[in-house]
This record gives C-alpha cells, sequence and structure tokens, in this order.
C-alpha cells in the first residue's frame, strides 16, 4: 500500500508516493536483525556464566539480569532537569511545538505525550529518554534556532518512534547482558589466573574454548550492542517516516545538522580503515538518507492516481517561526 504525501510548495510542485510495501520491509527487516542480536547478547552472557560454574553460573547470570530490570528505568524529565538543566516546555511558552508533540504522540498510539524539554546548547541534537507512560524528549536551543519546522517536526518524530518502539528498555537489556557478560568473564579470568598453579601441579588441560570465550566475549558484547544501537536508529528512521508522511523532512533534516555541524566519528574513521564503522553507535548520515530515498519513488507529475483515497496527510511542521521569538528569548 502506498500513502500520498504533499510537498512543500515550490514553483514547479512534484508528485511523491511514499512506498508503504519498501516502509514495511525496513522495519520487519530492523525489528528481526534487533531479536537476533538481543538474543546473541543473552546467549554470551548466559554462555561466559556457563564457563565458570555450569548451569548455576547461568541461573546466577539470569538473576542478577532480572533484578537489574526490575528496578525499571528514572524519569526521563527528571533525567534531562537533573543532568542537563532542562527547561520545560508547555502550552504558555511553546503552544506550537508542544501541540506538535502531541499531534505525532497521538499518530504513534502512545498513552500520553512525551514531556518536552529545551536544552541550552549550541549543539544540534534531539533526545528521548523515559517509556511509554513516562516519556520525555529533550532538544537543545540550537536545533530550535537551525532548523526549519518541517525537519524539526521530522526530527521528532524520530525521537517519538524512539519510544513507540521501546528503544529505552530494549537497549537497558542490551546493557544488562552486556554488564554480566562483562561481569562474568572478568570473575572467570581471575578464576582462571588464580587456579593456574593448581591446574599445572595436576596436569589438568583447560578448555581452549572457554579461554578464549572469557577472552573475547567482552568486546563481542560490545559490538552487539553498537549494532543494536544503529538497527534501531534505522527503525526510529522508518518509524517517523510513518508517523509523518515525509521522509524528505527527515532526510533533509540529516543533510543540514551534518553539513553544519559535521560527523567527528566520520572525520576519525576517514583515517582509519572501514572496520571502525562497527564502533559507531549512529549509523552514517549517508546510509540513512539512502534508506529514506528508497521510500519515494519519484512518479511523473502528471501520472494520473487513480482516485486515492487512502492516504497519510503529513505534519504541516507549522508555516512559520511564530513560537521561536517567546521561546527563545530566555537566551537571547
Amino acid at each position: 500500500m502506498r500513502y500520498r504525501y504533499h510537498k512543500e510548495q515550490t514553483s514547479r510542485p512534484e508528485v511523491y508516493l511514499l512506498d508503504g510495501e519498501v516502509l514495511r520491509q525496513q522495519r520487519e527487516r530492523n525489528r528481526l536483525h534487533s531479536a537476533f542480536i538481543l538474543v546473541g547478547l543473552m546467549a554470551l552472557a548466559a554462555s561466559t556464566g556457563y564457563a565458570i560454574s555450569g548451569p548455576d553460573g547461568v541461573i546466577f547470570s539470569l538473576l542478577i539480569s532480572g533484578a537489574t530490570l526490575l528496578v525499571g528505568s528514572a524519569s526521563g524529565s527528571a533525567s534531562f532537569r537533573r543532568t542537563y538543566g532542562a527547561i520545560t516546555l508547555n502550552r504558555r511558552n511553546a503552544p506550537d511545538l508542544v501541540m506538535l508533540v502531541e499531534e505525532l504522540s497521538l499518530r504513534a498510539g502512545l498513552p500520553r505525550a512525551p514531556t518536552l524539554h529545551l536544552l541550552r546548547s549550541p549543539v544540534l541534537q534531539a533526545m528521548a529518554a523515559g517509556d511509554r507512560e513516562d516519556p520525555a524528549i529533550a532538544v537543545t536551543s540550537g536545533l530550535i534556532e537551525s532548523v526549519p519546522p518541517r525537519e524539526l517536526a521530522a526530527v521528532l518524530a524520530h525521537e517519538i518512534a524512539h519510544i513507540r518502539h521501546g528503544d529505552t528498555f530494549i537497549m537497558r537489556l542490551a546493557y544488562t547482558a552486556g554488564a554480566m557478560t562483562q561481569t562474568m568473564s572478568s570473575i572467570g579470568l581471575l578464576m582462571l589466573f588464580a587456579l593456574l598453579p593448581v591446574f599445572w601441579a595436576t596436569g589438568e588441560v583447560l578448555s581452549p574454548f572457554g579461554i578464549l570465550l572469557l577472552t573475547l566475549s567482552p568486546t563481542i558484547s560490545d559490538l552487539l550492542q553498537l549494532s543494536l544501537s544503529r538497527r534501531r536508529e534505522f527503525l526510529a528512521d522508518a518509524g517517523a517516516v510513518e508517523l509523518t508522511g515525509d521522509p524528505q523532512g527527515l532526510a533533509r533534516a540529516l543533510q543540514r545538522i551534518h553539513a553544519m555541524q559535521g560527523d567527528d566519528w566520520e572525520r576519525f574513521a576517514s583515517r582509519g580503515g572501514r572496520w571502525l564503522h562497527w564502533f559507531r553507535t549512529h549509523p552514517s548520515t549517508p546510509e540513512r538518507i539512502e534508506r529514506l530515498a528508497k521510500l519515494v519513488p519519484p512518479v511523473r507529475a502528471d501520472l494520473r492516481l487513480g482516485g486515492r483515497r487512502s492516504y497519510l496527510v503529513p505534519l504541516s511542521g507549522r508555516s512559520r517561526h511564530s513560537w521561536r521569538q517567546d521561546l527563545m528569548r530566555p537566551f537571547l
């Protein structure tokens, strides 16, 4: 199924179709990859526990991981205020921006709209925290000042997609499995060195696979977590397009942010090999834009659309910057 959306008015308006099938395929592929990576992380944690003390080590790993997850995540709003000194935005100081977040949240089916916060920083950035029951989004003053409304709507949709997909919990789960792998590996290596004289005295042969597992498992776990983070970014991009019907808005935002502040990781990686890609937390901007481009195959402006009635009306992104002057007054 294809959803039609309207491009911003120009002197020569064009018609684009959002390819719903490609969007569905991207979402399903990223979800499947995420599931495999999570299973791999948990299997790695269980394997390191088993290498130390057999089944008891696996049970211990599961109990500690479960207890860690039961503690729950901190409130996103509290984290933004405590860590960054964020200012809470509401219908009084940023009515259009808050209504935009509410509209996106309604489309995403969230039980409540995320609380919006402003961070005093020139960096062009937005971030999400919390879960579906207590979500929060923070945007920097640099982003508000630099990005036009249509692109800002796409960026906010990306963050709401993170909340919709439960990425905070998923990454906590991945971090917990990784921390358990690191802990069990450290314990195993300490026991190995401590008991090495005993093994030599008794002539007991150590398992090369076990030693290799304990040595390499922390690095493998870190790489899997980074890969999962990149996959969730791709999934959030697809989720943002689903909410706005405007892949070009997000692509333009990514291009603008990349052009204005660059990518420190890409500058670093340019001095090394392609293998450095595996240590990124986010996909590169060209990769993300390439995937977004696949969602909007251009068609001729005179092509008859057959009277389609089922189409997703995109967010306007607010036609003017009227809210910015009041919003930015405390920082001027």
